[in-house]
């Protein structure tokens, strides 16, 4: 999929973003260029730490997580998000960071995936695009 990107990242005031990494500067780097968009930004070091984020934050609106996690991976994380009991959690868009070279990342198990490093406009325009589809129950997994 072609994005369209413009020379200012889209307004992303007022939303809150779930980003989820192991490594520290990664964190840093994704929470700064969230709030340049004008993100909330909660962050979890684990994909656990991330599942209690989500059970203690309604307001998340989408999850951004990096796939290779010690203990609990990207796509066990988000697996289980998708079992979570609430209908709007399970279908809270997940954007996959990766290292990887796209071919080798499973797509069924997120809503979008971005190869590192990442590219602010690219991910805002993602961002975006999730948050303008359908959610909560009618979203078939």
């Amino acid at each position: 999929m072609t994005l369209p990107l413009s020379s200012q990242p889209p307004d992303l005031s007022g939303l809150t973003v779930l980003a989820v990494d192991d490594d520290e500067d990664a964190i840093e780097v994704l929470t700064t260029m969230m709030t340049a968009c004008g993100a909330e930004v909660i962050f979890a070091r684990s994909a656990a730490d991330g599942l209690a984020c989500l059970e203690a934050a309604p307001e998340v609106d989408v999850v951004v997580t990096d796939i290779s996690m010690p203990r609990i991976d990207g796509y066990e994380f988000t697996r289980k998000i998708r079992a979570l009991p609430s209908a709007v959690r399970r279908s809270v868009p997940v954007i996959a960071l990766t290292g990887f070279h796209q071919r080798y990342v499973i797509t069924e198990t997120f809503d979008a995936f971005l190869q590192k490093p990442v590219d602010l406009d690219r991910l805002c325009a993602v961002i975006r695009i999730l948050l303008a589809r359908p959610r909560a129950s009618s979203v078939s997994r």
